[in-house]
């Protein structure tokens, strides 16, 4: 009693035009509680089968006008009937071609005449929680990647979130910070999609390069806004803003990208910037690419220890410090991009008052 209430929603639909075999097969199975639909034409019986969507498929291999092969293949491709399980009744079990083409069309079994009840039964009992397996682990990956999504999505806007507030505070304290902030952000995007990353990698380090220097927010006045040269001491201080950036973002839960540009964006190509001596590919590519714009826009800024320099001697002094500081790659996409870098430059002018908050100069 407990085996038919198990298998009475399974509809399994055979497809034979051996009328002898049909009816053997229907009456193996519909006395333990399968539901059983029978055709004797592969095309009919293919249309049946994508209206109405069987738990399993058994089908002779010596149909018309389609083999039981060639059906199996139209089954199996089809998106929507791909995990339908497929079992082929064939007439001599010591042709191993037919086993061969079997496997090719992913048939999941064959089984072969004189056909065993009992062996039937368990071949589909089978392929039956073989397919339920599948559908219990697609499942379940379909809800893991719903949670990794939505878990991504609030990581995002807990960033932006951060972005936003963080670029509020930049503007109240030195509107000429928040322009520093905006053009860095700019010439990190045009680096991005020069590049030739996605729209969506595009935008994120667009949006987290705003917090490649949050970290200075630890920092003294006495060290920001030094106009004269800083002690040993005091670059040791600077040079931790990467660190504390990169704890600030860690504790706030930000997107991985923005802590690996608070962490890394002084790490040169070279192996000899801080705070961990990376090199190479070693520096993720979003530091490697807001390395070279907060340089760029360091050099071409009015600071309160220096006066800019003019953006096309800052484009050779960093195409002469390729292979050292910069990536080449990133600087052969800044070279084609030069003139956007000068419009942006030129939109996002300062005030002309020379800025005090940051001094990320060329040597950190």
């Amino acid at each position: 009693m407990n085996q038919v209430n198990f298998v009475s929603s399974f509809n399994i639909m055979v497809l034979s035009d051996d009328q002898k075999l049909a009816v053997q097969l229907e009456a193996y199975l519909k006395p333990f509680g399968y539901m059983v639909t029978v055709s004797g034409n592969a095309l009919e019986g293919l249309d049946q089968i994508r209206a109405n969507r069987p738990d399993l498929v058994l089908a002779d291999i010596a149909l018309t006008p389609l083999t039981g092969f060639e059906l199996c293949r139209s089954i199996k491709q089809d998106p929507g009937l791909k995990n339908t399980p497929v079992i082929l009744v064939a007439g001599n079990y010591s042709d191993v071609d037919q086993k061969v083409k079997a496997l090719s069309v992913d048939a999941d079994d064959i089984i072969y005449r004189p056909v065993h009840g009992g062996e039937l039964r368990a071949r589909l009992r089978a392929s039956l929680r073989l397919k339920a397996y599948v559908q219990q682990v697609l499942s379940e990956r379909q809800r893991l990647e719903e949670m990794v999504s939505k878990r991504t999505r609030e990581i995002e806007e807990m960033t932006v979130g951060l972005v936003a507030a963080l670029e509020k505070a930049s503007s109240l304290n030195d509107d000429d910070t928040g322009n520093h902030i905006q053009r860095v952000c700019l010439y990190s995007a045009v680096l991005a999609q020069g590049l030739g990353m996605e729209a969506e990698q595009v935008e994120r380090i667009r949006l987290y390069a705003s917090l490649h220097d949050v970290g200075k927010v630890g920092l003294p006045d006495s060290i920001l806004k030094k106009t004269g040269k800083l002690t040993e001491e005091e670059h040791k201080q600077m040079q931790a803003h990467t660190l504390l950036g990169h704890e600030l973002l860690v504790t706030a839960h930000a997107a991985p990208e923005a802590q690996s540009i608070a962490l890394y964006h002084h790490e040169w190509y070279d192996g000899s910037g801080y705070p961990t001596g990376l090199s190479a590919d070693a520096i993720p590519i979003e530091a490697r690419i807001v390395c070279l714009a907060d340089v760029y826009d360091a050099l071409t800024s009015d600071r309160c220890y220096r006066d800019a320099v003019n953006p096309s001697e800052a484009a050779r002094m960093i195409v002469d410090d390729s292979n050292s500081h910069f990536d080449p790659t990133v600087i052969n996409v800044f070279m084609r991009n030069h003139s956007h870098f000068l419009a942006i430059r030129n939109r996002y002018k300062n005030r002309g008052v020379k800025a005090t908050a940051f001094r990320p100069g060329l040597h950190g």
